[in-house]
């Protein structure tokens, strides 16, 4: 399918979507046709001003949701995901999250690992709830969600720093709905679709879901930082106890058994009969025995 004719059957109706929750306030705008959403809403809130009440008081949880907007494309034309690698949304949901957080971009760090646990607990709450099942939903470190070992949902963190403590932290995330058979040919890869887990997702229910979870999440994450996270991302992990190989730049740099992530989001990798943590940076995790590390990095 090319990118001028995403799938009828995934479009959405701006009155459909209804999120409740931290993320029912939230202002959602859907497009026909934009380069990037995060692209956009990186260039708005550069612009915009910072909001009043997006503070973090004592004891306070709410607050980094106090700028949080919504843009969501039915098709885009220079998707982008880790690595600035190209991301077709045609096959399901492609939108952006802008989120004020009062804090320095450090204090942002696994952000994009909540996130995840956000995707994958609403979709596996839509399935579950519509008589599918989740059991094949995991997370790899650092930013996918998968079905069975094939990627489903892609998400991209950038921030942007205003001023001193103030940090809009954009989030963009493309969600397959369909299982994109062509895509998987010309990548040479395996993907998945929400469809696998419940027969005709409907796109308006899922984004709604989405949000939902967005919103409780990052309302969680903004007052309590990755904590809460670690457990339930170790519930979902797809390489907690298996052997791996961390690419960079085409090399492999570091082969050993995956531990799990801590508070700071790091990846536990034992090697040598030690533990080294790794930061996301600029690499590639993949399974050692996975036949793909013949492929370039790049292509996964």
């Amino acid at each position: 399918m090319s990118l001028a004719e995403p799938s009828a059957r995934w479009r959405l109706a701006r009155e459909r979507i209804q999120p409740s929750g931290p993320a029912a306030g939230w202002p959602v705008d859907v497009v026909e046709a934009t380069g990037s959403t995060n692209a956009d809403l990186m260039a708005a809130v550069r612009e915009a001003a910072w909001p009043a009440n997006a503070t973090i008081p004592a004891g306070a949880s709410s607050a980094p949701l106090q700028g949080a907007r919504v843009l969501a494309a039915q098709r885009q034309t220079a998707g982008r995901g880790r690595q600035g690698r190209p991301w077709s949304g045609d096959h399901g949901l492609t939108f952006s999250v802008a989120c004020a957080f009062a804090g320095e971009p450090a204090l942002l760090g696994g952000l994009s690992l909540a996130v995840g646990v956000a995707v994958a607990d609403a979709v596996a709450a839509y399935a579950e709830a519509r008589g599918g099942s989740a059991q094949a939903l995991g997370l790899k470190w650092p930013n996918d969600v998968q079905i069975a070992g094939r990627k489903l949902a892609g998400i991209l963190v950038e921030t942007v720093r205003t001023a001193p403590g103030q940090t809009w932290a954009v989030i963009g995330i493309g969600l397959n709905l369909e299982r994109p058979h062509a895509l998987e040919t010309s990548l040479g890869r395996g993907l998945s679709g929400v469809e696998e887990l419940v027969d005709a997702p409907e796109p308006n229910a899922v984004f709604s879901a989405l949000l939902t979870s967005l919103g409780e999440h990052l309302q969680r994450f903004g007052a309590q930082g990755l904590a809460p996270f670690v457990a339930p991302f170790a519930a979902r992990d797809a390489f907690a106890g298996e052997r791996v190989r961390l690419w960079q730049d085409g090399t492999v740099v570091l082969e050993g058994v995956a531990h799990g992530i801590d508070v700071q989001g790091r990846l536990a990798i034992e090697s040598g009969g030690r533990v080294q943590w790794v930061h996301s940076g600029e690499v590639s995790l993949r399974s050692a025995e996975d036949e793909q590390l013949r492929e370039q990095p790049w292509r996964a």
